[in-house]
């Protein structure tokens, strides 16, 4: 069996964001980068996080085509595919269906800056796509366009991709995003959300990359 490290990170993943209660049931998805960079690792469709397995896991060339593996991957694979093409940074990606997230996603309303570490995790305003049916190619293209050179992006009626350099950043990343989405809603049933500047958002995005680089030094 190959990368055998890798599949038991994926398949801790997709452990961590069901006991994070950043999705429910057997939805979501979460795959890694492999480290000759033109695969990746990816969960099975439709299976239950916590029974899942290092060997349940799928290995897929970055053109989609399973290379060793029992079960089908899971359905967002181009997505998965797509973004590693599109951004090299990105080395972890989890597609996740909390509930503040997803409530902005049936909105179709993106979160704006108005929270530093907000800015300095995900990058600036998070964007909600155009509505796509899951699973083909159309979705992945529309993925890439407005995740941009963020960490996170939410998918219209359907719930959040966040993106990093490992997979426990981009748990992380999920996080956030989710804490996010909640303060942006909260304090909009409050009053009227006071966004940060553009200016300071470029400051934090800046700062962040000092900040962050302790981030696996144990």
């Amino acid at each position: 069996m190959q990368f055998c490290e890798e599949r038991e990170i994926v398949m801790r993943g997709g452990k961590e964001i069901f006991e994070r209660k950043l999705t429910v049931g057997t939805w979501g998805n979460v795959s890694l980068r492999t480290e000759d960079r033109d695969k990746c690792v990816i969960t099975p469709s439709g299976m239950n996080y916590q029974k899942l397995s290092p060997e349940d896991m799928v290995l897929i060339s970055l053109d989609g085509n399973v290379i060793e593996g029992k079960w089908k991957p899971s359905t967002e694979l181009n997505m998965h595919c797509e973004i590693y093409k599109a951004r090299e940074d990105v080395n972890a990606i989890i597609h996740t269906h909390p509930i503040f997230s997803s409530v902005l996603s049936v909105l179709r309303e993106d979160i704006p800056p108005v929270i530093e570490d907000m800015v300095m995790l995900l990058g600036g305003k998070i964007r909600v796509t155009e509505y796509v049916l899951p699973g083909g190619k159309e979705l992945a293209e529309k993925t890439v366009e407005a995740l941009e050179n963020n960490s996170a992006v939410i998918l219209a009626n359907h719930g959040p991709v966040c993106v990093s350099t490992d997979m426990e950043k981009a748990l992380t990343v999920c996080e956030v995003l989710e804490k996010s989405a909640q303060i942006y809603l909260y304090s909009k049933i409050a009053g009227e959300p006071n966004v940060l500047p553009d200016g300071d958002v470029e400051k934090l995005r800046e700062a962040s990359k000092d900040y962050l680089k302790q981030w696996k030094q144990k």
